[in-house]
């Protein structure tokens, strides 16, 4: 039977986001898991488009820890909210609420802050 070995993330551990090398603390890990949950005002008033680059996960919050509430494809139309911290909030034609970071939204997302 092969031995496998179990690796142990230090406190500080280090993250990849959008091309840059980044270190997280614990209380930077505190402060993403704090932003999950939450929902955000439709400030962006432009008309509802195709918008993803690529099928997508809707999170329930602006952050990569949040946990995923549904799924998104290049062809659902979308109405975006706002924007923070490099995710916005958005309602898919078919209702569904979520936060989709800007990198896979046409254009980078919205530029209307939340």
């Amino acid at each position: 039977m092969p031995r496998t070995r179990q690796i142990l993330m230090p406190l500080a551990a280090v993250a990849i986001a959008a091309g840059t090398l980044t270190a997280t603390t614990p209380a930077a890990v505190a402060a993403e898991a704090a932003a999950c949950g939450v929902s955000a005002p439709d400030r962006d008033r432009r008309q509802n488009g195709q918008y993803f680059t690529q099928d997508v996960y809707l999170r329930t919050g602006p952050a990569w820890g949040c946990g995923i509430t549904g799924t998104a494809t290049t062809a659902n139309y979308v109405d975006y909210h706002c924007t923070t911290a490099g995710f916005t909030y958005l309602r898919t034609a078919s209702s569904k609420l979520g936060w989709v970071h800007n990198s896979y939204l046409v254009g980078g997302g919205t530029n209307v802050r939340c």
